[in-house]
């Protein structure tokens, strides 16, 4: 008998003949992650020899539907019973939440008729509020999984090209990219600063809040100041600063895309939920970007995105106080800019001179 972990993903499933190239990147995101052997066996995968540390890493890694710790033993019926002995002995009530799944159809009992036969002979009651045990019948072997946890779910990381996401810090900036990142997307951060220096940015909570999304995926941290940005819009009615400078952040973002081959930017907008975020100012920051945006948020209250935000262990680092560039520009904002406004303001400082100077100082760091 061999102590593993084992992993199940369920939309890869759907992909027909296409299903290997997805198993073998969820198969190369996991040993990169927890450094060890992973093996494909009918339809889950099985984790050999890994460390302590490696049961948790699977909780934010795209594709992983459900994992688990696993017993892998020889296909030998009252070998079974004495292992799922043990575990109903941890239990006074003797209760189990117990689940039979037959990979192999030619076994002589189907699931239920094991289940049943199962629960009889150890007199196990069953329970679904109790601890949940599923055996796996293999092909040459049984599966007991135990302490079983839900991943994200999605599929692997590197599956959907390249996308680069804009990231202020907030809690959306840090929920967007694990959404697009669920979707197969290798996703890069964007993130504008408004301290004397990146060193600056990074000893404040960005350098941490990235990490933890790279616990996801693995990135890249673009780093660009704010301050060419600020000077050259110094005189701008104040109604406008944060729409000029969203129309900033995307035509940024547009420009590091055609130049470094990301298929899509990403944004953290939830429709309605600030000023900025009303139809008309999205359709005015947005034209003439020929970088599809994508807005995985868009439909979501603030209440959904902070679950999300707690589920992915973003929440309590983007809460922390931080000089975010959108808090300096949203003085009484207008709430229904138009295209034609915009665009005269956006001649008046020679936005494209701002956008190809700020590119002059990015600094990146990898994650």
């Amino acid at each position: 008998m061999e102590e593993v972990i084992t992993v199940h993903y369920d939309e890869i499933a759907l992909k027909g003949k296409n299903r290997p190239v997805f198993q073998r990147k969820l198969i190369d995101n996991i040993v990169e992650k927890v450094g060890a052997k992973t093996e494909l066996r009918e339809s889950r995968l099985i984790i050999h020899n890994a460390d302590a540390e490696a049961y948790e890493k699977l909780r934010l890694t795209p594709g992983v539907s459900w994992y688990a710790k696993g017993l892998v033993m020889e296909r030998d019926y009252n070998k079974l019973e004495e292992v799922l002995k043990d575990l109903v002995s941890m239990s006074p009530e003797r209760n189990l939440n117990l689940d039979v799944k037959r990979a192999d159809k030619g076994f002589e009992d189907t699931s239920l008729e094991l289940k049943g036969r199962l629960c009889k002979n150890l007199r196990i009651k069953l329970d679904k509020s109790a601890r949940k045990v599923r055996v796996d019948i293999m092909h040459d072997l049984f599966i007991i999984n135990y302490d079983i946890e839900r991943g994200i779910g999605g599929l692997p990381v590197g599956t959907a090209g390249k996308v680069i996401s804009l990231f202020s810090g907030g809690i959306d900036s840090a929920v967007a990219p694990i959404e697009i990142m669920k979707r197969g997307a290798k996703v890069d951060l964007l993130h504008v600063y408004a301290l004397p220096s990146h060193e600056a940015a990074l000893n404040q909570k960005i350098n941490r809040l990235a990490s933890r999304i790279a616990e996801v995926g693995g990135l890249d941290l673009y780093l660009v100041p704010f301050h060419v940005f600020s000077m050259k819009t110094i005189d701008v009615n104040s109604r406008y600063e944060l729409v000029l400078f969203k129309r900033f952040l995307l035509k940024l973002a547009d420009s590091i895309a055609r130049n470094y081959g990301y298929k899509a930017i990403c944004s953290g907008d939830a429709l309605s939920q600030v000023a900025s975020q009303t139809l008309d100012n999205i359709n005015a920051v947005s034209y003439g970007i020929d970088t599809p945006v994508l807005r995985p948020l868009i439909g979501y209250n603030k209440e959904e995105i902070i679950l999300k935000a707690k589920r992915y262990g973003t929440y309590d680092i983007s809460i922390e106080d931080y000089k975010d560039c959108c808090s300096i520009t949203s003085r009484n904002p207008a709430t229904s800019a138009k295209r034609e406004k915009l665009e005269e303001i956006e001649k008046k400082v020679d936005m494209d001179a701002i956008v190809e100077k700020s590119i002059e100082k990015i600094n990146v760091k990898t994650y």
